[in-house]
């Protein structure tokens, strides 16, 4: 057989089929906040990803759910490996530049752990309402800072500044169960989904079900991320 031959006329498939192959290999852990957010969202949607960084959960999106996925991510040099992940990339600083897209064009906007870098968090969630259409949702995710681990290294006197953990030093805001609730509600939305993500990785992947039940069991203790899914109220 002329393999050769057979790339060059079937390509586009197979580098199709590499991506997916790819993609299926890397699965997520059905515990995280992208598996459980990528869940939430319909299939063929328009979706808005805020952060989108390197384009990871927006090009699952993209190739598992043919959703039309646009992204927002202030920072260009890691939002440059989103690039054919997604429909565009907006390199702006969401608190203080208006999006280009009419009222009501995206049926889900995605924060995947964005809020807690902002100065005015609950200000931007009020600010997109008008982006959503009329069933439209907008789904979140941050990080708890009341859970046992924060709770101890804060006892023991340990506290100290940890790149992508709760004590990242680009945090601005933090948050509890009552506290990433009331972002949404504040901003004039209805709560519709609520979830977690565990904090315990001890034989993760034999037990990660059981502290997935302690999380949800004793959410500020045992959580490591609040994810929440609302809606504009009627």
């Amino acid at each position: 057989m002329d393999w050769e031959w057979l790339y060059l006329h079937n390509r586009k498939i197979i580098k199709q089929l590499i991506k997916i192959r790819y993609i299926m290999s890397h699965a997520y852990d059905t515990f995280t906040s992208q598996f459980k957010i990528f869940n939430r969202v319909s299939h063929g949607s328009k979706v808005l990803e805020i952060g989108c960084g390197s384009g990871k959960l927006s090009n699952l999106l993209s190739i598992r759910k043919q959703c039309k996925v646009y992204c927002v991510d202030k920072d260009p040099i890691i939002s440059s490996l989103a690039k054919g992940k997604c429909i565009e990339i907006l390199n702006i600083n969401i608190e203080n530049s208006e999006l280009p897209y009419e009222d009501g064009y995206f049926d889900h906007i995605i924060l995947l752990n964005v809020l807690e870098h902002m100065i005015e968090p609950a200000q931007v969630l009020l600010n997109l309402k008008r982006y959503l259409s009329e069933n439209g949702s907008l789904i979140y995710s941050v990080p708890n800072i009341v859970n046992w681990y924060s709770r101890m290294t804060i006892f023991l006197g340990k506290f100290e500044y940890e790149e992508g953990t709760v004590f990242d030093r680009n945090h601005l805001r933090f948050f509890n169960m009552n506290s990433a609730r009331n972002l949404a509600i504040d901003a004039g939305y209805q709560i519709v989904w609520f979830d977690v993500t565990p904090s315990i990785y001890l034989y993760k992947e034999k037990l990660n079900f059981l502290w997935y039940q302690c999380a949800k069991l004793l959410k500020n203790l045992f959580s490591d991320e609040f994810l929440i899914e609302a809606k504009k109220k009627s």
